[in-house]
């Protein structure tokens, strides 16, 4: 009985280890002029990046760095005032198994901001989490088929294996100029951010062409009576091609950010029209996730008094990748706190989403938590700037079932608030979710198969009684029966307590 074993090569993916890291970033200024006044913080922001993760031996260092920008009210004026500040941020978390040279993916997101004066200086307290994932690509044999082997019964299964091919990173500079009416009476620009979104990512020649639109907003100082600042909003199309190879292009998917906003401000000059320069640095992270069809040995044995010795293996590999972007609006109505100036109108508002909790069931993910958000307002009856804290809960559906490991970041695409009472506002805001999670499975495989001794039987008739769990292809191994004979003596189906009549 000779065998003849056929081996194929194939490239698996297996992570080597996840961790989800809550870092306390710093960062500060000297805030100018300041001296006995009192200084009101009244709207802040922060974005982060990781501009490096360095694998090495049972860890992975990150190095990143944090921009933060507040808005302020000094003394007794009604005038806006704003700062901006910058830090870096370094990490290093254990993961074990991690080696120099492994691929690893990490996702920032900012998860809460606090901004205070604290002796003359701006103070930026700045909640990070950070997603980190280790992986490993390693070549594996399976057993792709038998040949000439007669007499042996085998049992094959089909992997769907997926693996991280290739990741691109590509930055497109967005400008443009925008015309601000004369009667706005612009006069600097106090704080600016933004959001992405992303209308098609496809397979375009020589690469992957994104298209969407950078969403950039600016709160503006204004000379208007009894309003300080306005918000101007603007969009900004893009049309960018990220090179990637044609066989790649097809399972390519993009996750886009604003790295930096920066913005110049031409007054108005009596009746003429000012004019707001804009330039936004879009960043766009492409993964290309190939998936591969394989079809290996998992089990087998002989019949007909012959004798295979199989020795198993264990191979654990990604199976699937799941990277979607969705969106939702999470509308309500809330109440400002005790003590808080009553709104008469709202000039801009920022809100951080809080994930509290995800739940899976029936093919769907629910992500649920709370919305912190600050209002910046003018009081009713009053010209001085106020701002309140503010929260609403929030809950979203993904697609998929996410477990423990899955990367869930929330961004805020827009937020708009309305007094419908001194007290009360009514919230409306946007939300992003991107979603990354690697499915892993653990597969025991046929490694070698060798001709051993057929140990002496006794041929007859054998009546057995399955247990819970055993098929015709358990049962067929234990007696040197062919599954297919197996399978015919129990009928439609093998159950427990259902016996099996078997010739051996």
């Amino acid at each position: 009985m000779p065998l003849n074993i056929v081996k194929k090569e194939i490239e698996a993916e297996r992570e080597i280890g996840y961790k989800y890291l809550q870092v306390l970033g710093r960062a500060e200024t000297l805030v100018p002029g300041a001296g006995r006044e009192a200084i009101e913080v009244l709207l802040w922001d922060a974005s982060a990046a990781v501009i490096r993760a360095d694998v090495q031996s049972d860890r992975v260092v990150l190095d990143g760095s944090l921009s933060c920008q507040a808005v302020y009210r000094q003394g007794e004026e009604n005038t806006l005032r704003a700062l901006s500040a910058k830090s870096s941020v370094s990490q290093v978390t254990e993961i074990p198994g991690a080696q120099g040279g492994m691929l690893c993916r990490v996702q920032p997101v900012v998860e809460s901001v606090e901004a205070r004066y604290e002796n003359g200086h701006m103070v930026f307290l700045v909640g990070l989490g950070l997603h980190v994932r280790v992986m490993k690509l390693e070549p594996v044999e399976v057993i792709e088929s038998l040949e000439g082997a007669e007499g042996v019964e085998t049992r094959y299964v089909e992997l769907t294996l997926t693996k991280l091919a290739a990741e691109a990173t590509e930055t497109a500079v967005l400008t443009e100029r925008v015309e601000l009416p004369a009667s706005l009476d612009a006069r600097a620009t106090l704080m600016d951010w933004g959001s992405v979104a992303v209308d098609s990512c496809e397979p375009d020649l020589g690469g992957v062409r994104v298209k969407g639109r950078a969403q950039v907003e600016t709160l503006i100082a204004s000379g208007i009576e009894g309003r300080p600042g306005v918000l101007v909003k603007h969009p900004i199309e893009f049309d960018k091609l990220i090179e990637l190879p044609e066989w790649l292009s097809q399972s390519a998917s993009v996750t886009p950010s604003i790295r930096s906003i920066r913005t110049q401000l031409e007054p108005s000059d009596g009746e003429e029209e000012g004019m707001l320069m804009i330039q936004a640095d879009v960043h766009f992270s492409i993964a290309a996730n190939l998936s591969e069809q394989v079809r290996a040995l998992e089990d087998a044995y002989a019949v007909g008094g012959g004798a295979v010795e199989v020795e198993k293996r264990s191979l654990g590999a990604c199976t699937a990748a799941i990277c979607r972007r969705t969106s939702d609006t999470v509308r309500g109505t809330v109440l400002l706190e005790e003590g808080a100036s009553a709104v008469g109108s709202v000039i801009a508002v920022r809100a951080l989403p809080n994930i509290a909790e995800i739940r899976s069931e029936n093919g769907r993910s629910r992500v649920s938590g709370l919305l912190d958000a600050t209002v910046l307002y003018m009081p009713g009856g009053s010209d001085r700037p106020a701002s309140a804290r503010t929260s609403l809960p929030f809950e979203i559906e993904l697609p998929g079932e996410l477990d423990d490991s899955a990367a869930v970041c929330l961004s805020v695409a827009s937020a708009e608030a309305n007094a419908l009472m001194g007290d009360r506002l009514e919230m409306k805001i946007g939300l992003c979710a991107d979603c990354e999670a690697r499915v892993e499975g653990e597969f025991a495989l046929a490694g070698e198969v060798r001709e051993a001794e057929a140990a002496p039987r006794r041929h007859g008739y054998v009546i057995y009684w399955p247990e819970a769990g055993e098929d015709a292809w358990n049962i067929g191994r234990r007696y040197g029966v062919p599954e297919a004979e197996v399978a015919e003596s129990a009928g439609d189906e093998v159950a427990p307590g259902k016996p099996v009549v078997l010739r051996v």
